[in-house]
Protein backbone atom coordinates (compact mmCIF):
# COMPACT_ATOMS: atom_id res chain seq x y z
CA UNK A 1 0.00 0.00 0.00
CA UNK A 2 1.26 3.42 -0.87
CA UNK A 3 2.45 5.44 2.08
CA UNK A 4 0.96 8.91 2.30
CA UNK A 5 3.02 11.52 4.07
CA UNK A 6 2.73 15.24 4.29
CA UNK A 7 4.65 18.11 5.74
CA UNK A 8 3.31 20.11 8.65
CA UNK A 9 4.20 23.78 8.50
CA UNK A 10 5.73 25.30 11.58
CA UNK A 11 3.22 26.52 14.09
CA UNK A 12 3.34 30.26 14.63
CA UNK A 13 2.19 30.20 18.21
CA UNK A 14 4.74 30.31 21.00
CA UNK A 15 5.73 27.10 22.74
CA UNK A 16 4.10 26.92 26.13
CA UNK A 17 3.05 24.22 28.54
CA UNK A 18 0.16 24.44 30.93
CA UNK A 19 -1.75 21.88 32.91
CA UNK A 20 -4.92 20.47 31.31
CA UNK A 21 -4.85 23.08 28.52
CA UNK A 22 -4.98 23.02 24.72
CA UNK A 23 -1.46 24.40 24.15
CA UNK A 24 1.29 22.18 22.79
CA UNK A 25 4.85 22.36 21.52
CA UNK A 26 5.35 23.31 17.88
CA UNK A 27 6.50 20.64 15.44
CA UNK A 28 9.77 21.59 13.74
CA UNK A 29 9.34 22.73 10.13
CA UNK A 30 9.90 20.00 7.57
CA UNK A 31 9.22 17.06 9.86
CA UNK A 32 7.22 14.21 8.31
CA UNK A 33 4.22 12.57 9.92
CA UNK A 34 1.42 10.27 8.83
CA UNK A 35 -2.19 11.41 8.54
CA UNK A 36 -4.59 10.28 11.24
CA UNK A 37 -6.50 7.97 8.87
CA UNK A 38 -3.39 6.13 7.70
CA UNK A 39 -3.33 2.36 7.47
CA UNK A 40 0.44 2.38 7.82
CA UNK A 41 2.00 1.46 11.17
CA UNK A 42 -1.35 0.14 12.40
CA UNK A 43 -1.48 -1.05 15.99
CA UNK A 44 -0.83 -4.78 16.32
CA UNK A 45 -0.50 -4.88 20.10
CA UNK A 46 -1.65 -2.74 23.02
CA UNK A 47 0.89 -1.38 25.47
CA UNK A 48 -0.40 -3.80 28.09
CA UNK A 49 0.03 -6.75 25.75
CA UNK A 50 3.58 -5.64 24.93
CA UNK A 51 4.49 -5.40 28.62
CA UNK A 52 2.87 -8.72 29.49
CA UNK A 53 4.60 -10.54 26.67
CA UNK A 54 8.08 -9.06 26.77
CA UNK A 55 8.66 -7.48 30.19
CA UNK A 56 9.13 -10.77 31.92
CA UNK A 57 11.18 -13.90 32.31
CA UNK A 58 8.45 -16.49 32.08
CA UNK A 59 10.70 -19.28 30.87
CA UNK A 60 12.98 -19.22 33.89
CA UNK A 61 14.91 -22.43 34.47
CA UNK A 62 17.59 -23.54 36.90
CA UNK A 63 19.78 -26.23 35.38
CA UNK A 64 21.40 -29.08 37.29
CA UNK A 65 24.65 -27.11 37.36
CA UNK A 66 22.76 -24.29 39.16
CA UNK A 67 22.92 -21.81 36.31
CA UNK A 68 19.94 -19.69 35.34
CA UNK A 69 18.51 -19.99 31.81
CA UNK A 70 15.48 -18.96 29.78
CA UNK A 71 15.08 -22.22 27.85
CA UNK A 72 14.28 -25.71 29.22
CA UNK A 73 16.66 -27.54 26.91
CA UNK A 74 18.90 -27.05 23.91
CA UNK A 75 20.55 -23.71 23.31
CA UNK A 76 19.97 -21.24 26.10
CA UNK A 77 20.97 -17.82 27.30
CA UNK A 78 22.49 -17.51 30.77
CA UNK A 79 20.82 -14.50 32.35
CA UNK A 80 22.92 -14.01 35.43
CA UNK A 81 25.45 -15.45 37.83
CA UNK A 82 25.38 -18.96 39.16
CA UNK A 83 22.52 -19.33 41.57
CA UNK A 84 24.49 -21.06 44.30
CA UNK A 85 26.99 -18.19 44.44
CA UNK A 86 24.17 -15.66 44.77
CA UNK A 87 21.65 -17.26 47.07
CA UNK A 88 23.20 -20.52 48.29
CA UNK A 89 19.96 -22.37 47.84
CA UNK A 90 18.00 -24.39 45.31
CA UNK A 91 15.07 -24.18 44.87
CA UNK A 92 15.59 -20.45 44.63
CA UNK A 93 13.14 -18.17 46.43
CA UNK A 94 12.64 -14.63 45.19
CA UNK A 95 10.67 -11.83 46.78
CA UNK A 96 8.45 -9.50 44.79
CA UNK A 97 6.35 -6.84 46.51
CA UNK A 98 6.33 -8.75 49.78
CA UNK A 99 5.45 -12.09 48.21
CA UNK A 100 7.92 -14.98 48.40
CA UNK A 101 7.84 -16.94 45.13
CA UNK A 102 9.66 -20.28 44.83
CA UNK A 103 11.42 -20.82 41.50
CA UNK A 104 11.75 -24.55 40.97
CA UNK A 105 13.53 -26.33 38.16
CA UNK A 106 11.58 -26.51 34.91
CA UNK A 107 8.93 -24.00 35.95
CA UNK A 108 7.70 -20.76 34.42
CA UNK A 109 7.49 -18.34 37.32
CA UNK A 110 7.88 -14.67 36.37
CA UNK A 111 10.72 -12.78 38.02
CA UNK A 112 9.77 -9.12 37.75
CA UNK A 113 12.99 -7.69 39.18
CA UNK A 114 15.03 -8.82 36.18
CA UNK A 115 14.58 -8.75 32.43
CA UNK A 116 16.21 -10.80 29.71
CA UNK A 117 17.83 -7.93 27.81
CA UNK A 118 16.85 -9.84 24.68
CA UNK A 119 15.49 -7.84 21.75
CA UNK A 120 11.83 -8.10 20.81
CA UNK A 121 11.57 -10.47 17.88
CA UNK A 122 8.58 -11.59 15.83
CA UNK A 123 7.79 -12.89 12.37
CA UNK A 124 5.53 -9.85 11.96
CA UNK A 125 6.09 -6.21 12.79
CA UNK A 126 4.93 -5.22 16.27
CA UNK A 127 3.44 -1.74 16.46
CA UNK A 128 2.06 0.07 19.48
CA UNK A 129 0.43 3.48 19.52
CA UNK A 130 0.09 5.97 22.31
CA UNK A 131 -0.47 9.63 23.03
CA UNK A 132 2.35 11.58 24.67
CA UNK A 133 1.33 12.63 28.19
CA UNK A 134 4.73 13.86 29.36
CA UNK A 135 6.56 17.12 28.71
CA UNK A 136 10.23 17.93 29.21
CA UNK A 137 9.96 21.71 28.83
CA UNK A 138 10.63 22.24 32.55
CA UNK A 139 13.53 19.78 32.72
CA UNK A 140 11.92 17.37 35.19
CA UNK A 141 11.50 14.77 32.45
CA UNK A 142 14.79 13.97 30.74
CA UNK A 143 15.59 11.67 27.83
CA UNK A 144 12.32 9.83 27.97
CA UNK A 145 8.65 10.28 27.22
CA UNK A 146 5.54 8.59 28.52
CA UNK A 147 2.83 7.49 26.12
CA UNK A 148 -0.71 6.44 26.97
CA UNK A 149 -2.43 3.63 25.06
CA UNK A 150 -5.26 4.97 22.91
CA UNK A 151 -7.48 2.02 23.79
CA UNK A 152 -6.72 1.07 27.39
CA UNK A 153 -4.95 4.18 28.77
CA UNK A 154 -2.18 1.93 30.11
CA UNK A 155 1.06 3.90 29.90
CA UNK A 156 4.68 3.16 29.05
CA UNK A 157 7.94 4.98 29.64
CA UNK A 158 10.00 5.14 26.43
CA UNK A 159 13.70 5.86 26.93
CA UNK A 160 15.36 7.84 24.10
CA UNK A 161 18.92 9.17 24.12
CA UNK A 162 18.03 12.73 23.18
CA UNK A 163 17.18 15.86 25.11
CA UNK A 164 14.29 18.22 24.34
CA UNK A 165 12.11 15.39 23.07
CA UNK A 166 9.10 17.66 23.48
CA UNK A 167 10.17 19.49 20.34
CA UNK A 168 9.77 16.27 18.37
CA UNK A 169 7.10 14.44 20.34
CA UNK A 170 5.06 17.21 21.96
CA UNK A 171 2.34 16.85 24.55
CA UNK A 172 -0.75 15.30 22.97
CA UNK A 173 1.07 13.83 19.96
CA UNK A 174 0.06 10.32 18.88
CA UNK A 175 3.18 8.21 18.34
CA UNK A 176 3.44 4.82 16.66
CA UNK A 177 6.44 2.71 17.66
CA UNK A 178 7.85 -0.29 15.84
CA UNK A 179 9.04 -2.47 18.71
CA UNK A 180 10.98 -5.13 16.78
CA UNK A 181 14.63 -4.92 17.78
CA UNK A 182 13.95 -2.92 20.94
CA UNK A 183 13.96 -4.24 24.52
CA UNK A 184 11.31 -4.26 27.23
CA UNK A 185 12.99 -3.86 30.57
CA UNK A 186 12.64 -2.01 33.83
CA UNK A 187 14.42 0.26 36.25
CA UNK A 188 13.71 -0.43 39.93
CA UNK A 189 10.63 -2.39 38.78
CA UNK A 190 9.30 0.42 36.58
CA UNK A 191 8.77 -0.95 33.03
CA UNK A 192 10.34 0.93 30.15
CA UNK A 193 11.10 0.44 26.48
CA UNK A 194 14.72 0.79 25.41
CA UNK A 195 17.51 -1.12 23.69
CA UNK A 196 19.92 -3.90 24.62
CA UNK A 197 22.60 -2.82 27.04
CA UNK A 198 22.08 -1.92 30.65
CA UNK A 199 23.47 -0.49 33.87
CA UNK A 200 23.88 -2.94 36.69
CA UNK A 201 25.06 -1.10 39.79
CA UNK A 202 22.52 -3.12 41.79
CA UNK A 203 20.73 -6.31 40.81
CA UNK A 204 17.29 -4.83 41.02
CA UNK A 205 18.43 -1.74 39.14
CA UNK A 206 19.21 -3.35 35.81
CA UNK A 207 18.07 -0.84 33.23
CA UNK A 208 17.73 -1.14 29.45
CA UNK A 209 19.76 1.30 27.40
CA UNK A 210 18.29 4.44 25.86
CA UNK A 211 17.18 4.18 22.24
CA UNK A 212 19.82 6.03 20.16
CA UNK A 213 18.41 9.04 18.37
CA UNK A 214 19.71 7.60 15.09
CA UNK A 215 17.16 4.78 15.45
CA UNK A 216 14.19 7.09 15.94
CA UNK A 217 13.34 7.47 12.21
CA UNK A 218 13.10 3.70 11.76
CA UNK A 219 11.17 3.00 14.97
CA UNK A 220 8.97 6.06 15.57
CA UNK A 221 6.40 7.92 13.52
CA UNK A 222 3.96 10.66 14.50
CA UNK A 223 0.30 10.26 13.64
CA UNK A 224 -1.62 13.45 12.89
CA UNK A 225 -1.31 16.72 14.78
CA UNK A 226 -0.71 16.94 18.53
CA UNK A 227 -3.81 17.63 20.59
CA UNK A 228 -3.08 18.39 24.24
CA UNK A 229 -6.80 18.61 24.99
CA UNK A 230 -6.93 14.82 24.57
CA UNK A 231 -4.52 14.40 27.48
CA UNK A 232 -6.92 13.92 30.38
CA UNK A 233 -5.77 12.88 33.85
CA UNK A 234 -7.64 10.33 35.95
CA UNK A 235 -9.00 11.97 39.10
CA UNK A 236 -8.59 9.87 42.24
CA UNK A 237 -7.41 10.02 45.85
CA UNK A 238 -4.00 8.97 47.12
CA UNK A 239 -5.66 6.08 48.94
CA UNK A 240 -7.16 4.88 45.67
CA UNK A 241 -3.82 5.30 43.91
CA UNK A 242 -2.00 3.18 46.49
CA UNK A 243 -4.42 0.34 45.77
CA UNK A 244 -3.54 0.25 42.06
CA UNK A 245 -1.32 -2.45 40.58
CA UNK A 246 1.58 -2.18 38.14
CA UNK A 247 -0.73 -1.60 35.17
CA UNK A 248 -1.22 1.91 36.55
CA UNK A 249 2.46 2.88 36.37
CA UNK A 250 3.01 5.80 34.01
CA UNK A 251 -0.59 7.01 34.14
CA UNK A 252 -1.43 10.70 34.44
CA UNK A 253 -3.44 11.37 37.59
CA UNK A 254 -5.10 14.35 39.22
CA UNK A 255 -5.34 14.43 43.03
CA UNK A 256 -7.37 17.06 44.86
CA UNK A 257 -7.14 18.44 48.42
CA UNK A 258 -3.42 17.71 48.57
CA UNK A 259 -1.18 19.12 51.29
CA UNK A 260 2.62 19.14 51.42
CA UNK A 261 3.67 17.75 54.83
CA UNK A 262 7.07 19.48 54.93
CA UNK A 263 8.79 16.08 55.18
CA UNK A 264 10.99 14.03 52.88
CA UNK A 265 10.68 10.32 52.10
CA UNK A 266 12.76 9.44 55.16
CA UNK A 267 10.26 11.10 57.45
CA UNK A 268 12.60 13.98 58.28
CA UNK A 269 11.08 17.42 58.76
CA UNK A 270 12.38 20.01 56.33
CA UNK A 271 14.16 22.87 58.03
CA UNK A 272 14.32 26.59 57.38
CA UNK A 273 15.69 27.60 54.01
CA UNK A 274 19.42 26.97 53.89
CA UNK A 275 21.53 29.34 51.78
CA UNK A 276 21.70 27.98 48.23
CA UNK A 277 25.47 27.82 47.93
CA UNK A 278 27.73 25.48 46.03
CA UNK A 279 28.08 22.21 47.89
CA UNK A 280 31.75 22.08 47.04
CA UNK A 281 32.38 24.69 49.73
CA UNK A 282 33.85 23.26 52.93
CA UNK A 283 31.39 25.00 55.24
CA UNK A 284 28.33 23.32 53.76
CA UNK A 285 26.47 20.77 55.87
CA UNK A 286 25.05 18.14 53.50
CA UNK A 287 22.58 16.90 56.07
CA UNK A 288 21.18 20.37 56.60
CA UNK A 289 21.26 21.34 52.95
CA UNK A 290 19.21 18.34 51.82
CA UNK A 291 16.42 19.42 54.19
CA UNK A 292 15.92 22.67 52.31
CA UNK A 293 12.14 23.21 51.88
CA UNK A 294 12.55 23.33 48.11
CA UNK A 295 11.61 20.71 45.53
CA UNK A 296 15.07 19.31 44.85
CA UNK A 297 18.28 20.38 46.60
CA UNK A 298 21.53 19.41 44.93
CA UNK A 299 22.56 15.76 45.34
CA UNK A 300 26.25 16.68 45.21
CA UNK A 301 28.29 14.42 47.48
CA UNK A 302 31.19 16.20 49.17
CA UNK A 303 32.87 12.83 49.71
CA UNK A 304 32.38 11.46 46.20
CA UNK A 305 32.86 14.87 44.54
CA UNK A 306 29.98 14.50 42.09
CA UNK A 307 26.21 14.80 41.87
CA UNK A 308 24.58 11.43 42.54
CA UNK A 309 21.52 12.46 40.56
CA UNK A 310 18.64 10.75 42.34
CA UNK A 311 15.19 12.41 42.35
CA UNK A 312 14.41 14.20 45.62
CA UNK A 313 11.10 13.34 47.28
CA UNK A 314 8.66 15.57 49.16
CA UNK A 315 5.75 13.97 51.01
CA UNK A 316 2.15 14.89 50.25
CA UNK A 317 -1.14 13.70 51.76
CA UNK A 318 -4.84 14.16 51.12
CA UNK A 319 -6.63 12.59 54.07
CA UNK A 320 -6.81 9.14 52.47
CA UNK A 321 -3.09 8.42 52.37
CA UNK A 322 0.33 9.82 51.62
CA UNK A 323 2.72 9.67 48.68
CA UNK A 324 5.71 11.56 47.30
CA UNK A 325 6.44 14.10 44.61
CA UNK A 326 9.90 13.37 43.23
CA UNK A 327 11.85 16.05 41.42
CA UNK A 328 15.14 16.17 39.54
CA UNK A 329 17.71 18.65 40.76
CA UNK A 330 18.01 19.70 37.10
CA UNK A 331 14.38 20.78 36.80
CA UNK A 332 14.03 24.52 36.29
CA UNK A 333 11.89 24.68 39.43
CA UNK A 334 14.21 22.54 41.60
CA UNK A 335 15.05 25.45 43.91
CA UNK A 336 11.46 26.68 44.20
CA UNK A 337 10.03 26.63 47.73
CA UNK A 338 7.36 23.97 48.16
CA UNK A 339 3.89 25.03 49.33
CA UNK A 340 3.59 25.56 53.06
CA UNK A 341 2.14 22.87 55.29
CA UNK A 342 -1.57 23.31 55.93
CA UNK A 343 -2.40 24.69 52.50
CA UNK A 344 -4.24 22.44 50.07
CA UNK A 345 -4.37 22.35 46.30
CA UNK A 346 -4.57 20.05 43.30
CA UNK A 347 -1.70 17.99 41.88
CA UNK A 348 -1.47 16.56 38.36
CA UNK A 349 1.40 14.10 37.97
CA UNK A 350 2.73 11.00 36.24
CA UNK A 351 2.65 7.87 38.40
CA UNK A 352 5.96 6.10 38.90
CA UNK A 353 7.20 3.19 40.97
CA UNK A 354 10.61 2.83 42.62
CA UNK A 355 12.10 -0.11 44.46
CA UNK A 356 15.87 0.07 44.47
CA UNK A 357 16.66 -2.88 46.75
CA UNK A 358 15.14 -6.28 47.35
CA UNK A 359 15.17 -5.53 51.07
CA UNK A 360 13.34 -2.22 50.64
CA UNK A 361 9.66 -1.54 50.23
CA UNK A 362 8.79 -0.08 46.87
CA UNK A 363 6.90 3.18 46.71
CA UNK A 364 4.76 5.22 44.38
CA UNK A 365 6.51 8.34 43.09
CA UNK A 366 4.72 11.22 41.41
CA UNK A 367 6.46 13.33 38.77
CA UNK A 368 5.04 16.74 37.96
CA UNK A 369 5.86 17.95 34.47
CA UNK A 370 6.04 21.62 35.43
CA UNK A 371 4.91 23.91 38.24
CA UNK A 372 1.70 24.40 36.28
CA UNK A 373 0.80 20.88 37.41
CA UNK A 374 0.22 22.38 40.87
CA UNK A 375 -2.94 24.42 41.25
CA UNK A 376 -4.39 26.35 44.18
CA UNK A 377 -1.19 26.58 46.22
CA UNK A 378 -0.88 30.32 46.89
CA UNK A 379 2.29 29.89 48.97
CA UNK A 380 4.16 28.07 46.19
CA UNK A 381 7.59 29.65 45.78
CA UNK A 382 7.06 32.16 48.58
CA UNK A 383 9.14 32.66 51.73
Amino acid sequence: MKTFKYIICILLSSVVFVNCADDFDAIPEGSLILPEDTEEWETTMTIGELINRYDRIDNLYIYDDDTLHIAPHGKSFVINHEIDSMYNQVPWHIEYKGKVIPVQKDTTITYKNLFTNVTIESDKDIYIRGRVISSDTAGNVYKYMVIEDLQTKQALKVSVDAGSLGGIFPLGQIVAIKCNGLVMGRYAEMPQLGVAGYRDDDKIRFEPGRIPYSLVPSHFIRIGRPDASKVVADTLTIGELLMKDSTYYGRLVCIKNVMFTNRNDNGKTLGPRYPLVKLTEKNVDNGTYELNPIFAPSTYSTSKKYNIGYPVSREIKDGTGSSYISTSEYANFAETLIPKEGETGMVTAIVGWFKDKNSADGKIQLTIRALSDLNGFTSLGKE
